[in-house]
């Protein structure tokens, strides 16, 4: 019985190996090559519009607001905009965890 004991370690019951899942690569189409593609020019579109919305709204403080209030109203836009991009980044992050 002790010889038993070392070698399955589990007091008898044998232990049964875990499939072990292989994924096989999928061969790239020019379909896909065109949907990275359009992806990298839709971030890069963005990308540019967002600095340009941010411009923009600096512009925009600087017309309604007085001189003296101007560095608080940025703060307080450029606090909001980082908050929003690390809502959207733990978003992500925890659903790509799940």
């Amino acid at each position: 019985m002790s010889g038993e004991l070392k070698e399955t370690g589990t007091m008898g019951q044998g232990q049964s190996p875990a499939p072990v899942k292989v994924k096989e690569k999928k061969e790239l189409s020019m379909e896909d090559y065109f949907r990275g593609g359009l992806f990298i020019l839709v971030g890069l579109l963005l990308a540019i519009s967002v600095l340009q919305f941010i411009g923009s709204v600096d512009q925009v403080i600087y017309t309604w607001f007085e001189s003296e209030y101007i560095p608080v109203i940025r703060a307080v836009f450029n606090f909001a905009v980082v908050v929003f991009c690390l809502y959207v980044l733990k978003f992500h992050l925890m659903k790509k965890k799940a």
